[in-house]
């Protein structure tokens, strides 16, 4: 015979929703979503790696156009002179930058010369287009001559190349940053 406690405990059993195992939709769900996080977060650091070294490039390159602008007596052939590149390459080793291409660009006698480091340079590594500040006649007291160095950089030691698995390689690209100051020296 039933007794009263037996009744409530099999009607409670039959009123109650059956509950359901969501193990398998959770896994589908993750291996779903885990790639997109994966891209996201490769995405964050890659850029913003680069973006940070950049900007140590830029001060690289700013550097170096004060080291040649105190140089005295800049050649108007040959390479850069040793002074500016080792200024530059202790600016970019201090970021874990190793290697960096210098273009130097001076009107200090008054003709335009472009001075490069013995590295072969990559075809995307030129030097800016445009005209450095003119040079004043001797008689005027206005303007000096202008030094401007450019520095390149593989984007491969700005950044890590992360995402060349989904297409964005970094790999033969270079990153350029040219500073213009007036010569002191």
């Amino acid at each position: 015979m039933a007794t009263d406690t037996t009744i409530r405990r099999r009607a409670s059993r039959y009123g109650q929703p059956r509950v359901f195992s969501r193990a398998g939709s959770v896994m589908v769900e993750f291996l779903l979503v885990m790639p997109i996080l994966l891209i996201v977060l490769l995405t964050v650091i890659q850029f913003g790696m680069l973006l940070a070294n950049m900007q140590q490039l830029a001060l690289a390159c700013r550097v170096g156009a004060e080291a040649a602008s105190k140089t005295g007596n800049l050649p108007n052939t040959g390479t850069v002179p040793p002074s500016i590149t080792d200024a530059i390459n202790q600016q970019l080793s201090s970021s874990g930058i190793l290697y960096g291409a210098v273009i130097l660009q001076h009107n200090v006698n008054g003709s335009t010369h472009t001075l490069a480091t013995p590295d072969p340079l990559p075809a995307s590594c030129s030097p800016p287009q445009t005209a450095l500040p003119p040079t004043p006649p001797p008689a005027t007291n206005y303007g000096r001559p202008s030094v401007r160095v450019t520095v390149c950089v593989p984007m491969t030691e700005l950044a890590p190349n992360c995402l060349a698995i989904f297409g964005f390689d970094l790999s033969g690209r270079y990153a350029k940053c040219s500073t213009t100051f007036r010569y002191e020296g």
